[in-house]
């Protein structure tokens, strides 16, 4: 089975994905990790001026580099899509 990691569009976080996306992708077998931004969702609390595109390239990064994941699919909605 696959590997995804999915990122939010701005204004959202990782929540936006668990009612639907992440059990339908789990229940077929997959593997799902979602993504939370800095500054956005639960890490509102992260946001400053220094916050930008940088930044959230380096979060999905992270999620990438922390747990140890290679060859996902990637799947960004709006904002998360330019990510």
């Amino acid at each position: 089975m696959a590997t995804f990691v999915v990122v939010h569009g701005a204004w959202g976080g990782a929540w936006s994905w668990n009612k639907f996306v992440v059990p339908r992708l789990r229940a077929s077998g997959h593997m799902v990790f979602a993504a939370t931004l800095t500054g956005l969702g639960d890490r509102t609390h992260l946001a400053h001026p220094g916050v930008d595109l940088d930044t959230h390239v380096q979060d999905v990064a992270n999620v990438l580099f922390y747990e140890d994941l290679h060859n996902v699919i990637l799947v960004g909605h709006s904002y998360g899509g330019r990510v």
